[in-house]
């Protein structure tokens, strides 16, 4: 008996170049199952992060983009979150289930761009990268590095097959259309290897669907490869950042793979609703017509971004600018997006839905969504109130841990002791993960021997940390003596002659995801420390604090006395941060909505938790001054929060129907 070779089928991309600026599309139609007929095509899509956003609420982001005209959704894959540990994979649950969400676009009859560089930026931590690179002391990220290298074609052998398979031409079976080749790369080097290496595994996954790269105006040579299609990111000026994508690539279809509807905001810094300042509505609109309706020329967007969510837990990133120091990121995503943080229409949203309208007013044909149906598709605006947001009384602390029982909790720490450290956070072994060091939260350094080092000079001894991140709370015979800001890179203090215990506690308070140190992100102790600039300290009882899991198992609260005539005091914490526990009841599902956790000028800094969900970071400088809940973190009966906080405490939080930003 003879077999037959199969040779792997060929699948044509769905997204058709030519070389007169035109961009045309082969679709799957129950009169076309051979795709022959090419359609004019143009994207308009918005990016939408699923890990930025409850799985619960995907598919309502997503039916509200395609409301507003869009046929694309477009989306990053953080590295980090899928690989949490060196050859641990998690695609399967939750935030990381990449597969439900893909069907969800699919089955909302729209298509998807894919954004899966090992690096992603997007102001998450570390741009996406997984902490336990920095393991290797030469790593060197995107660049050919094997160690880079080998780590991300592993993960690319476990994701790129996962993503083969929700191609849309794979038979109409998937929706994605396009993928990124790295991302902003000319903005970071110009290795040409480096970037065909990724295109290669691409190619060896099964990914055969329409390549790109994107980058910023001034760094096209670079981040460019000539066989890959080249798109443009940017806000504002538009004509003259058509024209320099046109001077760079003359022949293909112009796509803008990030037109910035808003910005970021840094702690302590001012709310920002553009990269340059106040970008308004109106003027979004002024810029989108320019691109959509007045332009001479064939132009597909992205809006980054069209929904912005949340930074839950420790994944908000920090920069190097605009200053040299550095700066984190806020919890919230909101982005001044489309969509807010809690997916309600904003003026920009109205924008859009307007431009669109009339875009397709002129241009019928351009309707396109992803389905098999011959009948032609139309579009519509529809009516949709905000989502009900929930006020609840103030909410009394129950209970506190002190740091002492912090530290001994097994359920809120790790332990290990070293001989010859400090040890960085991602240097530290951590028992339940042999392939990767602490990642996130913060690091505990614990000196139980002090006494010998006073043994002849009965004085004031000067300790000094050449670099160190992020901040630090430094504590002397279980006392707060120093306090340091993310922005300091060093530190000295002085600490007594009756020290017997010495500990700094380090907050991680995320990794730089963008600019050229990206190779210098591991956080704790980074250097030496030295008493009186010649002896070294180096025995440590390490603990971290990554708040993991088992929050709403903690039991055995310390009861808080509440002081009802002195309830605006601020109570200093003395002897280092606290756990503290508000318990509420919600005694009506129908009350049950979206809210938000507004902490007072009494708590300073920390995580807040609810329902042992991390909901992230929270600091009293602003400009953010509520934590998002959505509704679906939030139960009939009995609910609880948690505040790991720093500095300062109080007796109240509270839930309030509506975010605070200070302007």
């Amino acid at each position: 008996m003879l077999l037959k070779h199969v040779l792997p089928e060929q699948y044509q991309p769905t997204l058709v170049l030519d070389d007169e600026r035109h961009l045309s599309i082969r679709l799957f139609k129950d009169n076309d199952q051979r795709r022959e007929k090419l359609r004019p095509f143009r994207i308009l899509s918005g990016s939408l992060h699923y890990f930025r956003v409850l799985p619960q609420v995907w598919s309502d982001r997503i039916e509200e983009m395609k409301r507003a005209g869009l046929n694309t959704i477009e989306t990053y894959i953080p590295w980090n979150l899928h690989e949490p540990e060196r050859g641990v994979f998690k695609f399967n649950e939750g935030l990381t289930d990449l597969s439900s969400f893909l069907k969800l676009v699919h089955q909302h009859e729209m298509f998807t761009i894919v954004r899966p560089s090992g690096y992603i930026c997007a102001e998450y931590e570390w741009g996406g990268l997984p902490s336990w690179l920095l393991q290797d002391n030469q790593m060197r990220v995107r660049s050919t590095y094997s160690g880079f290298l080998d780590a991300l074609k592993k993960y690319y052998s476990v994701l790129l097959p996962i993503l083969s398979e929700h191609q849309y031409n794979r038979h109409g079976q998937g929706s994605i259309v396009a993928f990124q080749i790295e991302n902003e790369y000319g903005s970071y080097g110009e290795d040409k290897e480096y970037l065909q290496a990724i295109r290669s595994m691409y190619i060896e996954y099964g990914l055969d669907e329409l390549f790109f790269t994107s980058d910023g105006a001034r760094d096209l040579t670079r981040g460019t490869l000539d066989n890959v299609w080249a798109t443009i990111n940017f806000q504002r000026h538009v004509k003259e950042s058509i024209e320099q994508l046109i001077a760079f690539r003359s022949h293909n279809h112009l796509m803008i793979s990030e037109y910035w509807t808003g910005w970021f905001d840094y702690w302590g810094g001012r709310h920002q609703t553009g990269s340059s300042g106040v970008y308004s509505a109106d003027e979004f609109e002024k810029d989108l017509e320019d691109i959509l309706l007045n332009s001479k020329y064939e132009i597909s967007i992205n809006f980054y971004m069209f929904f912005g969510g949340t930074n839950f837990g420790f994944t908000s990133g920090g920069h190097h600018f605009p200053s040299k120091k550095y700066s984190p990121l806020v919890t919230s995503y909101d982005y001044d997006a489309p969509l807010s943080e809690s997916g309600d229409r904003t003026d920009k949203y109205f924008v859009i839905q307007r431009v669109i309208k009339k875009f397709y007013d002129l241009h019928p044909h351009l309707i396109v969504y992803n389905h098999q149906r011959i009948k032609e598709d139309k579009f519509k605006i529809t009516e949709r109130k905000s989502s009900k947001k929930a006020a609840f009384n103030r909410i009394k602390i129950y209970g506190y841990k002190t740091f002492e029982q912090i530290l001994h909790d097994d359920i809120l720490t790790n332990k290990c002791e070293v001989k010859d450290g400090p040890l960085n956070m991602e240097q530290v072994k951590i028992p339940a993960r042999s392939n990767a060091g602490a990642s996130q939260g913060f690091i505990v350094y614990t000196n139980n021997n002090m006494e010998k080092f006073f043994e002849e000079k009965h004085v004031e001894q000067r300790v000094t940390i050449k670099s160190i991140a992020d901040n630090a709370l430094v504590l002397v015979n279980g006392k707060v003596i120093y306090k340091s800001l993310c922005s300091d890179n060093s530190i000295q203090f002085n600490i007594p002659p009756d020290t017997k215990n010495l500990t700094i506690i380090v907050e991680n308070m995320g990794r730089i995801n963008f600019g050229p140190t990206l190779d210098h992100s591991r956080k704790g102790i980074l250097s030496k420390v030295l008493l009186n600039g010649t002896i070294e300290l180096q025995a440590w009882t390490i603990h971290t604090l990554e708040f993991h899991k088992g929050m709403s198992s903690i039991t055995d609260w310390n009861r808080l006395t509440i002081d009802e005539k002195n309830a605006t005091n601020i109570h200093d914490l003395n002897y280092g941060p606290q756990l503290f526990y508000a318990p509420f009841h919600i005694e009506n599902e129908h009350s049950i909505a979206d809210t938000y956790l507004s902490l007072d000028s009494q708590w300073t800094k920390g995580v807040a938790f609810i329902n042992g969900f991390n909901l992230g970071r929270y600091w009293s400088i602003g400009p953010q001054r509520t934590l998002y809940i959505p509704k679906e973190l939030l139960f009939k009966g009995f609910n609880h929060i948690q505040l790991f906080e720093l500095y300062t405490s109080g007796q109240y939080v509270q839930l309030v129907d509506t975010p605070l930003i200070d302007s």
